[in-house]
């Protein structure tokens, strides 16, 4: 069951348990009380700017709590890791071929690796430098990005889709930042396709003053409850691995003044859509 928050007081309610509702520019609000959804039905506009507010409070502590946990991360594990990681390696080269310790060994060792990446991860996204926006065409990094999965792509047999806009306008942004953005949102694209059918699709348009560029797939889809999940660091689903690749696409997104979003259903694949002002940053 989906869990809303009473735009009022903030409380977390599951939508069936909702009983009090209002109906605002065609989008519904759910209330833990009929005090919360008369104050809302007064001055709904005031009650959604204070939502919003709150939201980005709310979102400026994660963030605190974000830099706090990279340090400790990077401090209090990458040491004994690497240390972990080149006895281990040592282990492994004195062992007998035939020995059966030796699988057990190569464990650790690829155990370690894949840890020590994700610490590498981590300490990349404490250490991103300021930002360089230039006039950019946003169809031109989407194909820069493609050409280094099509290898991939064709190896795990998955059919491909391009659908971008004809003449799209510049816009000021960092192209290595949002290259790199982009490319997080395929490869969960990639991973999250197991069984056929097997399509990834690019799309690119402009609507609203902002130009949208939405990954999606035929994956396995994002369960309901887990979708304001995924682009916490670390989050790990049936779906998606643990790992910080939807964090730094948030981050880069962010530092643009630009949003990004998820549409799923579970069993049918889901789509991510990036938007980015047309206005100058």
């Amino acid at each position: 069951m989906i869990e809303v928050k009473d735009p009022v007081c903030g409380m977390a309610i599951r939508e069936k348990d909702g009983i009090f509702t209002s109906s605002y520019n065609g989008a519904s609000y759910y209330f833990c009380s009929e005090k919360c959804k008369g104050d809302f039905d007064k001055a709904p506009d005031a009650v959604l700017a204070m939502k919003a507010a709150r939201e980005k409070a709310t979102e400026k502590e994660r963030s605190v709590s974000l830099e706090k946990m990279i340090d400790a991360v990077a401090h209090e594990i990458r040491n004994p890791l690497t240390s972990i990681g080149g006895f281990a390696r040592k282990i492994y080269k004195k062992l007998p071929q035939d020995d059966p310790n030796k699988e057990y060994i190569k464990l650790i060792i690829d155990d370690v690796a894949r840890v020590e990446n994700m610490v590498r991860q981590i300490v990349e996204l404490k250490t991103m430098g300021a930002s360089h926006p230039e006039p950019s065409n946003v169809n031109n990094i989407v194909n820069e990005v493609v050409k280094s999965f099509k290898k991939e792509l064709g190896e795990r047999e998955i059919e491909f889709k391009l659908e971008l806009m004809d003449k799209p306008p510049l816009i000021f942004l960092d192209s290595n930042r949002v290259t790199t953005a982009i490319a997080h949102l395929i490869r969960n694209a990639v991973e999250a396709m197991e069984k056929t059918p097997r399509l990834l699709k690019i799309s690119s348009l402009t609507r609203n003053e902002q130009v949208e560029i939405t990954v999606s797939d035929t994956g396995k889809g994002i369960p309901e409850d887990k979708i304001k999940y995924i682009f916490d660091p670390l989050f790990t689903s049936k779906i998606y691995g643990p790992g910080l690749g939807l964090t730094f696409a948030k981050m880069i997104v962010q530092e643009h003044q630009g949003t990004i979003s998820v549409e799923s259903k579970q069993g049918k694949g889901a789509a991510i859509t990036i938007r980015l002002p047309l206005k100058n940053i």
